[in-house]
C-alpha cells in the first residue's frame, strides 16, 4: 500500500482552506452586491401597465446628494425599463413616486433618475424638503429621455432602515398634474458664474504715493482703491472683448480678460497707465468711460487749484508703440477750479436738438463741490460747480448751484 507523504497532506489541506475562503468571499460579494440594489432590483413598465413596485434596502443615514452617498448604506438603486418606443407612449408619461410611512415626519429622501446607469445623464430629480413623497415624471416623447433603461437612484437625505421607502412607477396621462410643485428642469446650457480678480502683487513706478513724492517711487498695483471707479471700453482698439479700466488713487489700471481657461492660469492681464494729471497729491479720484465712444477719462482733485485735473485716452493709455506711457493720454483743463470734494464725470449723446458738431460727438460733464461747511452729522455746500463740454477741454459752459444737502 502506498503511503501519502506529509507534504502532500499539507498541500491538500492548504488547497481545501483556499477553496473554503474563496467560496466565502464569493458569497460575501454576492451578499453585499444585493445590498446595493432595491428589492426587487429591477422592473419593466409597459405603457398599458401594470405599475412596478419596489422597496429600499439601504442601511440608512444621511447624505447631501448622490455624489457623497455610499451605495447600500445611505443610497440604493432600482433599474427601471420603459418598454416599447416613444410612439407607444403617446399621451402618456412614466411617473416615479418615492414615499415613506414615517409618522414622525423625519424621513427625507432625494431622487435622481439617470438615463442608463448611475453614470448616465440625469433626466429627472426630486429633492423636496421634508417628508416624502418625491415625484419624478419621465416623458418618453422627449428625445433626451425616450424609452429604454433608467436607474432610479434614491439618496437617504435623512432616513433610517426602520422606515424604508417604497417606490412605484406607473403610466399616467401626459397632462396629469402632480400634487407637488414640479422640480426645475436640469439646465443643460452653458453655465454662468462669477469670479473675483485681484490686482497682481507687482510694483509700478509712480511720481507720488501716499508717503509723498519721490524721484524713484514705487507702489503696489491697485494698492489704494478707497473710492474706485470701473468702466469698460467695448470699442477698444486693443481687444475685441473690451478692456476694463479701474481708477485706483493715482493709478489708472487697464485689464483684459481671457475666458478660454489659459494653461498658465492668468485669465486677467493688468497694466497701469497713469494719466498726466494724476501724478501728484490728489483726492477723490474718479474714472469714467463713455460707452458710445470708448473714451476713458481720469480725474483728480488738488484742493483749490485753478483748473480741474482731467485727462482722456482713446487707446487704453497706450502710446503709438503700444506702451503704457503718458503719451497715450491727452491732458485737459476747464474753466472750473479743482474744488474740494465729490467730483463726478459723466457723459453721453446730447438731447435733440444737439448743438453744432464739435471735435467730440458727445457731451461730457464735470461737477465738483467748492466750499463745504460741516456740522455734526450733516454738511451743506455753500457752492458747487458744474461744467459741460462737447469737446472736453475746448469749449465749456459753467453753472453753479447752492445749498446742497449731503
Amino acid at each position: 500500500m502506498k503511503k501519502i507523504s506529509s507534504s502532500m497532506t499539507a498541500r491538500a489541506t492548504i488547497g481545501a482552506l483556499f477553496f473554503v475562503i474563496g467560496v466565502f468571499l464569493a458569497v460575501f460579494v454576492l451578499f453585499t452586491t444585493g445590498l446595493r440594489s432595491a428589492t426587487p432590483s429591477s422592473g419593466t413598465l409597459n405603457p398599458t401597465g401594470p405599475a412596478v413596485n419596489w422597496v429600499g434596502t439601504a442601511t440608512g443615514g444621511s447624505s447631501l446628494d448622490e455624489s457623497t452617498c455610499v451605495e447600500g448604506v445611505n443610497c440604493d438603486t432600482f433599474t427601471l425599463t420603459l418598454s416599447g418606443t416613444p410612439t407607444n407612449w403617446t399621451g402618456l408619461k412614466a411617473r416615479i413616486v418615492i414615499s415613506c410611512a414615517d409618522p414622525s415626519g423625519v424621513s427625507d429622501y432625494d431622487v435622481y433618475v439617470h438615463k442608463g446607469d448611475n453614470t448616465g445623464l440625469v433626466v429627472g430629480t426630486s429633492a423636496h424638503g421634508g417628508t416624502p413623497p418625491e415625484v419624478v415624471d419621465l416623458d418618453p416623447s422627449d428625445p433626451t429621455i425616450a424609452t429604454g433603461q433608467f436607474s432610479v437612484h434614491v439618496v437617504y437625505f435623512s432616513a433610517t432602515a426602520a422606515f424604508q421607502y417604497s417606490g412605484s412607477a406607473s403610466a399616467v396621462s401626459a397632462t396629469a398634474g402632480s400634487a407637488l410643485a414640479p422640480s426645475a428642469p436640469q439646465d443643460r446650457g452653458p453655465k454662468v458664474g462669477f469670479q473675483n480678480f485681484e490686482a497682481p502683487g507687482t510694483l509700478v513706478q509712480v511720481a507720488s504715493s501716499s508717503q509723498g513724492p519721490g524721484a524713484h517711487t514705487v507702489e503696489y498695483m491697485g494698492h489704494d482703491a478707497g473710492e474706485p471707479s470701473v468702466g469698460v471700453n467695448w470699442r477698444s482698439p486693443n481687444s475685441a472683448t473690451g478692456v476694463t479700466n479701474f481708477q485706483s488713487d493715482l493709478q489708472t489700471l487697464f485689464i483684459t480678460f481671457n475666458d478660454s481657461c489659459p494653461a498658465n492660469g492668468q485669465s486677467a492681464t493688468w497694466y497701469n497707465s497713469s494719466a498726466p494729471t494724476s501724478q501728484f497729491v490728489d483726492s477723490d479720484p474718479i474714472g469714467f468711460t463713455d460707452r458710445q465712444t470708448g473714451r476713458v477719462f481720469a480725474g483728480e482733485l488738488t484742493l483749490t487749484s485753478p483748473t480741474c485735473k482731467i485727462s482722456f485716452t482713446d487707446t487704453d493709455g497706450l502710446d503709438a508703440l503700444g506702451h503704457p506711457t503718458l503719451a497715450g493720454w491727452s491732458p485737459s483743463s476747464g474753466p472750473l477750479g479743482s474744488g474740494i470734494d465729490h467730483e463726478t464725470i459723466g457723459g453721453g449723446p446730447y438731447h435733440a436738438p444737439a448743438p453744432p458738431p464739435g471735435p467730440y460727438p458727445n457731451a461730457v460733464y464735470f461737477s465738483v463741490m467748492a466750499v463745504i461747511h460741516c456740522c455734526a452729522r450733516w454738511c451743506e455746500s455753500a457752492s458747487s460747480s458744474c461744467s459741460a463740454s462737447r469737446a472736453w477741454g475746448s469749449r465749456s459752459s459753467p453753472s453753479s448751484a447752492s445749498s446742497m444737502r449731503c
